[in-house]
């Protein structure tokens, strides 16, 4: 539990550190990769080593997997960009929400989607919802009400959802291995570099 309150405070603290700096002071290293089909881009942190169709592995969605390290045929690090992920009327106005109506809709996204954190963070002007998942797990394995078993998931995402000129984005960083400070920073110089284009 108090392994998981670090996590949490550390992404949270790096969020407040990496979104309240000029992006101009992003590590001149990286990658831009641009997405002519589905008109973004977005800075990576190194040449993905394949770009895949998200429509593969789901059918009902539409979007790329940027691929940064594989173990044979399983992906074991990547972001997916997807667009069309959201309808206007799946989150409120999160320019204009309230304290209370946040944290409400924090607490709802938590129980419903496992997430161990949300908040917002300004993206391109905009506020946008950034959530971290669950790296252990409350189970109630005899259906008794309580949860009795934890389970630790083997790897983690970070996932967010924000709302473009064209289109609603989620943009995610997949991990099969814990999430180091480095992939954090990575992902978040890649959502203050997203554009439409």
């Amino acid at each position: 539990m108090m392994k998981r309150m670090i996590l949490s405070l550390m992404c949270v603290f790096t969020l407040v550190l990496a979104f309240s700096t000029n992006a101009a002071l992003a590590a001149s290293d990286g990658y831009f990769y641009t997405s002519n089909r589905f008109g973004y881009t977005i800075k990576c942190p190194q040449k993905p080593i394949a770009v895949m169709d998200l429509s593969i592995f789901s059918p009902q969605e539409k979007g790329d997997i940027l691929v940064f390290e594989n173990d044979g045929y399983s992906l074991t690090k990547y972001w997916v960009v997807s667009p069309d992920a959201f309808t206007n009327d799946t989150f409120p106005d999160l320019d204009n929400i309230s304290e209370q109506d946040a944290k409400d809709l924090f607490a709802h996204l938590m129980v419903e989607r496992g997430y161990e954190s949300v908040s917002l963070v300004p993206i391109n002007g905009h506020n946008a919802i950034y959530a971290v998942t669950a790296k252990n797990i409350q189970v109630d394995t005899n259906k008794d009400g309580k949860a009795d078993q934890t389970i630790e998931e083997p790897g983690q995402n970070i996932e967010t959802y924000l709302k473009g000129n064209k289109t609603n984005y989620c943009i995610v960083l997949s991990s099969k291995k814990a999430i180091t400070q480095d992939d954090i920073n990575a992902y978040q110089y890649g959502l203050l570099s997203f554009r439409e284009n």
